[in-house]
């Protein structure tokens, strides 16, 4: 075998160590807290050649009846495999290498997991080494903002910016449950659609996330009212990730919600370079995002 495949149960010395230059999804700490709010058990897949470590990938084991399955819980968007190849190695090596390694993981799910769901993240683009071992891959999209770049804002939605400017709409980082969970309910009902989660689990979840540094909350003020709020996964790298978004219906009508989603790139820190809109699979929502000139980028939910 060329690979040495290890399953690292969190929380660990050794999985924290590695972690830590690695994405989001991969912080035990953040893995640790999905697995409390889902009653799940939270594993780090780690690939080694010799001693050197290369690959990383977050799994999540529900045992139900004795039988035990890999999931994708709805506490976390992605579980992206990351890879720690050497700045100096030719592309093309990396390239045979990602299929290598990712064939290698597939023999390894597949030797002990009879069912699996993971949800990579967009940089995963190469998903043959799975498909190859008889796995099913089937694609999803999201909408992404490359800081560096400006906006192709549709004119109507500029429209909105304007009004809601005008109406003296502001963003402000505040954290507090008890209004984003009002607006959160009022969009379920509008929608007939929940997350699936009780209100009590999330506002545990999110509020654990955010005394250990890894969620922010940005609240729309119009006046001495709060129309709108957001959940932000952050740990302060490279990309930020809004997860969450609920506006009052007669803000919406006022440009709150594209306000809002637009005016989030500016309480980042100057170092994150992408903001991922985390989903465009809904074909109301997919419209919203399409219309603010984000870019659509793809990503892939593997099953077995």
């Amino acid at each position: 075998m060329r690979y040495r495949i290890e399953l690292i149960e969190l929380p660990s010395d050794q999985a924290k160590s590695i972690s830590s230059t690695y994405a989001y999804w991969h912080n035990p700490l953040f893995m640790q807290a999905v697995a409390e709010m889902h009653k799940i058990r939270a594993l780090q897949l780690q690939v080694f050649k010799g001693d050197e470590l290369l690959a990383i990938l977050p799994l999540y084991e529900r045992k139900k009846m004795g039988i035990k399955a890999l999931v994708a819980p709805s506490g976390t968007y992605y579980q992206g495999i990351c890879f720690a190849f050497s700045p100096q190695s030719h592309p093309s090596r990396n390239l045979i290498e990602t299929v290598s390694i990712i064939e290698e993981i597939a023999d390894f799910l597949a030797s002990r997991y009879i069912k699996l769901t993971m949800r990579l993240s967009p940089e995963n683009y190469d998903v043959r080494g799975f498909t190859w071992k008889g796995y099913k891959a089937q694609v999803l999209y999201t909408f992404r903002w490359f800081l560096d770049t400006e906006l192709k804002i549709l004119p109507d939605e500029r429209k909105k910016l304007r009004q809601a400017e005008a109406e003296g709409m502001e963003l402000q980082e505040g954290f507090d449950m008890e209004v984003f969970l009002r607006l959160q309910r009022d969009l379920e009902l509008r929608k007939n659609h929940s997350l699936g989660i009780s209100h009590q689990r999330i506002a545990d979840f999110f509020t654990k996330l955010h005394e250990l540094g890894l969620l922010q909350q940005f609240n729309l003020h119009q006046k001495a009212q709060i129309v709108s709020s957001n959940i932000l996964l952050t740990d302060h790298q490279e990309v930020a990730y809004t997860i969450n978004l609920a506006t009052a219906p007669e803000a919406m009508k006022r440009g709150a919600a594209t306000y809002h989603s637009v005016a989030l790139a500016k309480m980042l820190p100057p170092h994150t370079r992408i903001l991922d809109y985390c989903g465009a699979n809904v074909k109301e929502v997919s419209r919203f995002k399409s219309a603010l000139g984000l870019e659509l980028q793809s990503f892939y939910r593997i099953k077995r």
